[in-house]
């Protein structure tokens, strides 16, 4: 007779192997590189079969920022704390710095994604195109809320956020440069300050 595990118990195993998979895979890609790694190699090394590993993950960009969906939900989270009288601007740099804090907490896993993302187009392609287009809808939708109006219909949203993006993205870069030796949430205020003061240049102009 088959005995069924209880849906807890069930939860964390899945959660745990999930865990192992992206310890496995950070390690071969920092040892060996992203092309260089198969998903059959993450596996082995997590000592689980390739189907568990596309049960957990649809592709290698996806294990190695496996941790994402619980960054955007803290994100999220932290975009609807905001107070609703709160100037956009301060909205605005207190969720990318919210997203710098992080980068600084977890400077190892970062690193390493950055340094992947600026040698492999895929991984390049995966960290934009995912990534850091889920952050954008996130701003551009919390923005739209706030302001009271349609994205679909009133640029200002994701034009404000698509811009705070290129300035976290510009500092990652740097930061990357540097093998985060510097502070990332101050390269950040530097380039949210330079958005600033272009913003304000331009409407005086």
């Amino acid at each position: 007779m088959q005995v069924e595990i209880p849906a807890g118990r069930r939860e964390r195993k899945k959660n745990r192997t999930r865990q192992e998979l992206i310890e496995a895979a950070t390690k071969l890609f920092a040892s060996r590189g992203f092309d260089e790694t198969t998903t059959e190699d993450i596996a082995e090394a997590a000592d689980v079969s390739q189907r568990t590993f596309f049960r957990h993950f649809s592709s290698k960009e996806a294990v190695l920022y496996g941790d994402m969906d619980e960054l955007l939900s803290r994100f999220r989270a932290i975009l609807e704390a905001r107070p609703a009288g709160e100037p956009l601007v301060e909205s605005v740099r207190a969720s990318v710095l919210a997203l710098a804090d992080d980068y600084d907490d977890q400077r190892k896993l970062r690193l390493l994604q950055a340094k992947l993302a600026a040698t492999y187009p895929a991984v390049s392609a995966y960290s934009r195109a995912v990534v850091q287009h889920s952050w954008e809808k996130e701003l551009t939708e919390s923005l739209a809320r706030r302001m009271g109006v349609d994205p679909d219909l009133d640029p200002r949203p994701e034009i404000v956020a698509s811009a705070a993006m290129a300035a976290l993205r510009h500092s990652i870069r740097r930061w990357a440069r540097a093998r985060g030796r510097a502070e990332l949430p101050m390269i950040v205020t530097e380039a949210l300050d330079a958005l600033t003061e272009v913003a304000a240049a331009a409407a005086v102009a």
